[in-house]
């Protein structure tokens, strides 16, 4: 696998997971895979609007680009992880099969919320397709949707069921436009239900909470969190349930396994007892669950090879600003915004 970093500003049964791998090689850039950051509107709610598309008809960015990953061979293997966020992803109706090639799809059109995921499971198939989807902050989706956040945990909902008949036809709408439209047209599909959910009043500031999770790569227990926030660890539960879907353990333990994707492809450069004792782990066999609940995939086989997954990306860019492994104390005063 050849991969371009361009830049960056910042349930079944579980058992081990055969990714979707590219083993032909191309000769031009294949795709591009792209992190804007959202209009001031949706900041508070939107930390990025990402894209996937064919690399000679993607357009030079006319905004801040968070992310650019360029796929110079179809070569690139994509494992799934659990996620404590919300996002939704519209497909394109193209996939970009092994050979690099992209062809049309008539059926793949089509929109879908995805839910907080405690657990990830077998994934199958060889395409990639053509995408455009918005990354929600925590607690951030709310406003948008007329659901309960905790109803979305584990799920996957298509729009249409959530937006209507109106939601139904975003896919189509979109597949027809070229990206920097794509991303307009995604923005005013947000800021036209913005206000549409059912907002629960709270004096929990729950997204800062969940972003001081984040900058301290889930080393942070609940008591400590609930000593931030000021409340008893059983109301930071309750509202961390009302407003992220999850409660605040489970999204913790997320944080820390999506810290430790910094290893993901080192292969063999790994000491993995440390590793452990430095991401929080109780031990090495503890992790090692963890990485099969939240991946598939175990420590050693996410660093045996090279991967893309905006995630990994991401944990990379955070451990660059922390390269001696520092972090905050998980008391002191909470940064914001920052990256969730």
């Amino acid at each position: 696998m050849v991969l371009q970093n361009l830049g960056s500003t910042s349930g079944d049964e579980i058992g081990e997971m055969e990714p979707a791998c590219y083993t032909d090689i191309v000769r031009e850039p294949v795709a591009l895979y792209r992190e804007f950051l959202p209009c001031e509107a949706l900041r508070p709610h939107v930390y990025a609007i990402f894209s996937f598309a064919p690399a000679h008809v993607s357009t030079a960015p006319h905004r801040p680009l968070l992310r650019e990953v360029a796929f110079q061979e179809a070569t690139f293997c994509s494992p799934q992880f659990a996620d404590g966020h919300v996002s939704m992803v519209f497909e394109l109706g193209r996939t970009c099969g092994g050979d690099g090639r992209w062809v049309a799809d008539s059926i793949g059109l089509r929109g879908t919320v995805n839910g907080p995921m405690s657990s990830v499971g077998r994934t199958e198939g060889s395409d990639r397709p053509e995408m455009i989807g918005i990354y929600f902050r925590a607690a951030g989706v709310a406003p948008f949707l007329r659901i309960a956040i905790s109803d979305l945990a584990d799920r996957a909902v298509m729009v249409e069921d959530l937006w209507g008949t109106s939601g139904s036809r975003v896919p189509g709408d979109l597949c027809e436009l070229a990206e920097g439209d794509r991303i307009a047209h995604v923005e005013s599909a947000l800021l036209a239900r913005l206000g549409i959910g059912c907002q629960r009043t709270t004096t929990v500031d729950v997204a800062r909470l969940a972003a001081h999770v984040i900058h301290r790569r889930g080393r942070i227990t609940v008591e400590g969190l609930a000593h931030v926030a000021g409340v008893s660890r059983q109301h930071l539960t309750r509202e961390f349930g009302a407003h992220v879907g999850i409660g605040p353990k489970l999204y913790i333990r997320l944080a820390r396994f999506q810290s430790g994707l910094v290893h993901a492809g080192r292969r063999d450069k790994v000491a993995w007892a440390d590793a452990a004792v430095e991401m929080g782990y109780a031990d090495q066999s503890h992790m090692i669950a963890e990485f099969r609940q939240f991946s598939a995939l175990t420590p050693a086989a996410l660093a045996s090879r090279e991967w893309f997954h905006p995630f990994i990306e991401r944990a990379r860019a955070q451990a660059s600003r922390f390269p001696d492994g520092r972090q905050s104390n998980e008391n002191e005063r909470i940064p914001w915004p920052m990256e969730v």
